[in-house]
């Protein structure tokens, strides 16, 4: 717990009791007196919006705060420099030069006609795109990557197999038992065949690989736990259909890479590297239709901590650097094997965030950018009316379009730079308010509005299923007008 240092004249007063609390003769209020006996905060969360030779710098705001000051880095000074002072938590700065330019922000609290300066916040770079690098960008779309997206057409998640978490099944268990714990049927060859003649060209094999995995430290996953996943690889491929295999919330570890305890973190971070060394290596002379993901949803919050955000968002560009690193490193195949990028919580607007970086790269042209669609969550997500934070039990009004549209425009800018954009999971819920699930209204209107957008803006979009809407079993879709939009 920090402790504030108290004026002496507000100190005085409750001393006294009944003694009135007179403000002194600075112009200041007493709670501006108060934030003054200590420097404000530095802003966290500066971030910027670059356009062209332009950007919008923006933070969030200090208690306590009358005022910011901006300040750039001056490189012929080489230091930085006050650039102009503002009001809001937002500044705009023109006329930048191609390159990197750097800026700080601080805080600041009027004294009678001057300022007191606060803390100062970390460093943001701001790089400007040269006239050639902004030509390339429009090259982008014509890029492997981007047209890899468009080849792998609509694709379906086998979910609730591979990625199911069961500790109740013991040390015995198989990974067939894995695979049906969370109620789907084992995959078989005929199951991926009948996903492909229902008009899907690529499946998602979420996977939990510490189900099987030693517990000495080293990270070794089973060698029966790879032989499952190779069979319904095998079956994917042998289907000339595209496959993506990750690593899924696997049982939560990933919070352990924003742990205050640097050992823990290390230890996550030690893990992500042994268990992709090891599938890298194990798949390294597979076909270019098997693409490897960096992570599931939890890349992001689950794994911010107690951190900032900008800190967040660093955390997330070094794991999937390191990931692209380590998949590289093992050669064969690999050394250009199509790669997909977790955004940050997989989520479209924090992966549109200028924060975001998409790793460097010794093969051109090969990565893809993964996010997620369930919006509104109030229809997607929510299954019952007595949820707490909102229901919807229907879509498809103009501004319900309107919004989709909206959404799915701001990954363009992946597309305009030439990686591939797929939505590895899309989806709606069933309402289960009474005995038997039910179909929200306007479901399929959303289903065919996911796929009409991502054909039109050359997206891979994957529908998250667990035999809701193709039913494994029987091997078939369980309501028509699924076959209408995807066969």
């Amino acid at each position: 717990m920090k402790i504030k240092r108290i004026p002496a004249i507000i100190l005085a007063a409750a001393m006294l009791g009944t003694m009135p609390i007179v403000p002194p003769k600075t112009g200041l209020s007493l709670s501006t007196v108060a934030y003054a006996a200590e420097k404000l905060n530095a802003p966290k969360d500066f971030t910027a919006a670059v356009n062209g030779t332009a950007a919008v710098l923006s933070w969030s705001a200090v208690k306590g705060a009358d005022a910011y000051r901006i300040y750039q880095y001056d490189k012929s000074a080489k230091k930085f420099v006050k650039l102009k002072t503002v009001t809001s938590t937002k500044a705009s700065v023109n006329g930048l030069a191609e390159g990197k330019n750097y800026f700080k922000v601080a805080a600041l609290t009027k004294s009678g006609s001057k300022y007191i300066t606060g803390n100062i916040s970390e460093k943001i770079t701001v790089t400007v795109a040269s006239a050639a690098e902004s030509s390339a960008k429009t090259s982008g779309k014509n890029s492997a990557a981007v047209a890899l997206a468009k080849k792998m057409g609509d694709g379906c998640n086998l979910g609730n197999t591979m990625e199911s978490v069961a500790t109740w099944l013991g040390a015995d268990a198989t990974p067939k038992d894995y695979e049906k714990a969370w109620g789907q049927p084992e995959t078989t060859a005929a199951m991926i065949k009948s996903l492909k003649a229902g008009g899907f060209e690529s499946v998602r094999v979420p996977v939990a690989w510490s189900n099987m995995m030693s517990k000495d430290g080293k990270y070794t996953i089973s060698p029966e736990y790879f032989d499952r996943i190779d069979e319904i690889v095998g079956y994917i491929l042998d289907n000339d259909m595209y496959c993506i295999i990750n690593i899924h919330w696997d049982g939560g570890w990933w919070e352990d890479f924003g742990s205050s305890d640097e050992k823990v973190a290390q230890a996550a971070m030690d893990k992500y590297t042994a268990m992709w060394k090891q599938i890298a290596k194990h798949y390294k002379s597979y076909s270019d239709k098997l693409i490897f993901e960096s992570a599931n949803e939890e890349l992001g919050s689950k794994t911010k901590g107690s951190s900032s955000m900008n800190e967040s968002y660093e955390r997330v560009n070094s794991i999937n650097q390191k990931f692209v690193d380590i998949v590289r490193s093992t050669g064969g195949k690999n050394k250009s094997r199509f790669l997909l990028i977790a955004g940050y919580d997989t989520d479209i607007s924090k992966t549109a965030d200028n924060r975001f970086k998409m790793p460097d790269d010794t093969a051109k042209d090969r990565l893809l950018v993964s996010v997620h669609y369930y919006s509104p969550a109030t229809f997607c997500i929510a299954d019952k009316k007595s949820n707490s934070w909102g229901y919807s039990g229907s879509w498809g009004t103009e501004a319900d379009y309107k919004t989709m549209r909206k959404d799915f425009e701001k990954m363009k800018k992946f597309t305009d730079a030439g990686y591939g954009v797929i939505i590895g999971e899309y989806g709606v819920c069933l309402n289960t308010d009474g005995e038997k699930y039910v179909m929200k209204k306007g479901t399929d209107k959303f289903f065919q509005s996911v796929k009409d957008l991502s054909s039109e803006m050359g997206y891979c979009a994957m529908i998250w299923d667990c035999s809701s809407w193709f039913n494994r079993k029987t091997q078939s879709y369980n309501y028509d007008f699924l076959k209408d939009i995807y066969d």
